[in-house]
């Protein structure tokens, strides 16, 4: 068992291994991003009794997606979370760890193909190590060759996919965003307006319903944006910018919000500037907004509105 080297490009002789554990953690570099492993032909990093499941990522030859053109394929081991901690520990590299909540917090400014991969390999677990039964008729599913899970009785068992929604929400003009504090954050944790797909409803009713549930506020129009996986547990985020009449009462309907403020881009870089000057911590700061961390795709969606103001 060998490591690869780190930030270079993989050599497309060696395959490339990425060890996810039941828990979803992995190998990681000192500086965050992802280790692999390589091996050869006929030999893999653990054995086969080590090994729950596999998965193959393989380039998007199909799209223009960057994060995972690389040219060479990643071949994913998931392992029980002892055996990761093990395999961790014989590498005897200081500068290798077994990650604790290494998704959560992942550099994906650093390395955006290593962060694609991991949550690829995550999206994928729980229907490989997991979902071995019919939810239905309780029969045994096993994977086929084609990596479908089917009964006996023919019956086929396909991943389960979640679909959520998450809005930018504007001003008419555009020059504001509205930022919420769920009730079970610190008081100055501000995200975006999010929420589950109801069944019957296609995206833009479930955008709009979500933003007026927990603001009050009427959808004036909708425009999406960008979409990405967010494996806790199975999440597909699709994300819109939703424009409001900000002169409306702001009502929190489901009682899930706390507070809602308006922010300008001036204030909202003045804000991220504080909070990133002081740090993360588990006291209330007033003076200091916590936003989603850089790895989440609501940080993305304020950062692009960011990038478009002067």
């Amino acid at each position: 068992m060998t490591s690869s080297p780190e930030h270079t490009s993989a050599d497309t002789h060696a395959p490339r291994y990425l060890l996810i554990s039941r828990e979803g953690e992995t190998l990681l570099n000192d500086d965050g991003t992802l280790h692999y492993l390589t091996g050869n032909d006929t030999a893999e990093p653990l054995t086969e009794e080590a090994i729950l499941a596999r998965s193959v990522i393989r380039p998007a030859t199909y799209g223009t997606d960057a994060e995972k053109n690389s040219g060479a394929q990643v071949h994913v081991l998931y392992c029980e979370d002892e055996t990761l901690a093990q395999v961790a520990a014989d590498l005897n590299n200081p500068r290798v760890r077994a990650s604790a909540s290494g998704f959560r917090y992942y550099p994906v400014h650093e390395d955006p193909e290593g962060r694609a991969h991991y949550a690829t390999a995550l999206a994928r677990r729980d229907y490989l190590i997991d979902m071995c039964y019919s939810a239905y008729s309780g029969e045994e599913a096993p994977l086929g060759s084609k990596g479908i899970r089917r009964t006996a009785s023919g019956e086929m068992v396909f991943p389960r996919i979640e679909p959520a929604v998450m809005a930018l929400v504007t001003s008419r003009d555009g020059e504001r965003v509205l930022l919420a504090n769920n009730r079970q954050w610190h008081p100055n944790r501000f995200a975006l307006i999010a929420g589950f797909v109801d069944p019957g409803e296609n995206l833009e009713e479930a955008i709009a319903r979500e933003v007026y549930e927990e603001t009050g506020l009427h959808a004036l129009s909708t425009e999406y944006r960008m979409s990405d996986v967010w494996p806790f547990p199975r999440s597909l985020m699709i994300c819109y910018r939703v424009r409001v009449d900000e002169n409306e009462t702001i009502i929190h309907h489901d009682g899930e919000i706390r507070a809602a403020r308006w922010f300008t881009a001036a204030e909202l870089r003045e804000a991220i500037a504080i909070s990133e000057e002081r740090g993360n911590s588990d006291e209330d700061d007033p003076a200091k907004l916590e936003l989603p961390g850089t790895n989440a795709v609501a940080r993305r969606m304020i950062d692009e509105w960011l990038a478009e103001k002067p």
